[in-house]
């Protein structure tokens, strides 16, 4: 992890774009298979919000935590 506190950058930014989407892929999938769901809007919505939840809580974590992964503590000096 590169990032330091209260920074972030776009190697950060890329890696949650590609968990939102694979959590997001993931979740649907299970979520239609198991309810045996046509793909329509409300199939979807669970899709969209678990990728975006998914993203923010990722891009959050490393904009907390510094180059040592230590959450809510500033850079060693």
């Amino acid at each position: 992890m590169k990032s330091k506190f209260l920074t972030i950058d776009t190697h950060d930014i890329l890696h949650g774009i590609i968990m939102a989407f694979l959590t997001a892929l993931l979740t649907g999938i299970i979520d239609i298979l198991q309810k045996g769901a046509v793909f329509d809007w409300p199939s979807f919505k669970p899709v969209i919000i678990a990728g975006i939840s998914a993203a923010l809580s990722y891009l959050l974590k490393c904009l907390l935590s510094n180059s040592h992964n230590q959450l809510l503590t500033r850079e060693p000096k």
